[in-house]
């Protein structure tokens, strides 16, 4: 039997930290908010899979170098669509039909219904699965149709082969330390201030991890100023800048009147809401739907709504690495960025799933080695 000392094994580590790329695939793309993260972790995004012709304009403006299925996920297939096999898939399928501003008509909603798509396509790859699953939906997933609805995502997903469980005690809550999918907020998991809640589920295939040992980040103390994110040294286009003597002018002048300047506000169809934490909003996708829902604030020049770009902002896209086609209708940017998910959350669940990948082939190099 042969010896192997723990020098090689941390120079492995490292060897494979730096050099090895992991493969993604994504479905549900959207602007490419998962894949993102996970390029920003060197992993290669090898394909991805979007059917809204805006979304995937702008993800194809952004990443070029990653083949693009532009179709609905039911007609994907693994073999007519020659997916190469991948290490880890990414879906942050429509919430829709669980959200609590929805139908909540869950697998009855056809939209409900494309979480079978993900496992329908799992079990096309057949012994080539991905080794690893990361979902996104609404919090509200948890706790939808009495908690059925997680109950069977739960047995799918153990059925196709994965290493994955959602305990909840007998009040119905959510067991957080021993559970695989847990709520994150980006305002607690991250410095980016915005109170967004997501539902994030994390399964590893039974053939290639022998348990899932995935753990969620940590809440962080320090959080970032709003205005790090915007333009305020500089005026606004025309377009985003209420008329102080129209109807919503005057809603929001009235409150800002009441509270701070500084807020973030929002208008609720008959009322405005002032965020009293420093942070802003959920950014929706149904900003892009008219005045409603779109964060907006004071500046120099007056009281106008975020633009797509610093709404974007607050989602963990960079200006450096993101931009929209020039002829991006600015209602399809707003929709867009409220479908995303937060690039830095994700880029932590990025972190966890290599240190996982990276564990498990040292593991493997152990065997290897003490034959």
């Amino acid at each position: 039997m042969k010896i192997v000392n723990l020098s090689f094994l941390e120079w492995r580590y490292l060897n494979l930290n730096e050099s090895k790329k992991y493969t993604v695939g994504s479905l549900f793309a959207g602007i490419g908010g998962f894949c993102s993260a996970f390029k920003n972790e060197g992993f290669n995004v090898v394909w991805a899979n979007e059917l809204d012709n805006y979304a995937a304009k702008t993800y194809r403006h952004n990443y070029p170098e990653t083949r693009l299925i532009e179709k609905s996920v039911e007609e994907l297939s693994v073999r007519g669509d020659k997916l190469e096999p991948i290490d880890i898939l990414t879906a942050g399928f429509p919430c829709q039909s669980f959200s609590l501003a929805g139908n909540k008509l869950g697998f009855n909603d056809p939209r409900g219904q494309l979480f079978f798509e993900i496992i329908r396509l799992i079990k096309e790859f057949g012994e080539n699965k991905p080794k690893i699953l990361v979902l996104e939906n609404v919090k509200n997933l948890i706790y939808h149709d009495n908690k059925n609805t997680i109950n069977i995502i739960e047995e799918e997903i153990k059925r196709a082969g994965y290493w994955f469980r959602v305990p909840l005690d007998p009040k119905g809550n959510l067991m957080t330390q021993r559970s695989n999918a847990i709520v994150l907020n980006t305002k607690d998991h991250t410095d980016i201030p915005q109170n967004r809640e997501r539902l994030y589920m994390v399964a590893f295939s039974q053939d290639y991890f022998r348990m899932n040992t995935f753990k969620f980040p940590e809440v962080i103390e320090s959080i970032n100023d709003v205005k790090e994110y915007l333009d305020i040294e500089g005026k606004a286009e025309a377009e985003y800048y209420f008329d102080e003597d129209s109807k919503y002018g005057k809603m929001f002048a009235d409150k800002m009147a009441e509270g701070s300047e500084d807020s973030v506000y929002l208008l609720r169809r008959a009322y405005v809401r002032e965020n009293k934490n420093s942070t802003t909003f959920t950014l929706t996708a149904n900003m892009g739907e008219g005045g409603h829902n779109v964060p907006v604030i004071k500046d120099d020049w007056g009281i106008r709504k975020l633009t797509p770009i610093e709404c974007a902002r607050l989602q963990g896209f960079k200006d450096s690495f993101f931009s929209f086609p020039n002829d991006m209708p600015k209602n399809k940017q707003y929709k867009q960025v409220g479908n995303a998910v937060t690039v830095d959350l994700v880029q932590k669940l990025a972190v966890e799933c290599k240190r996982n990948l990276i564990e498990q082939e040292l593991k493997n190099d152990r065997l290897e080695f003490s034959v």
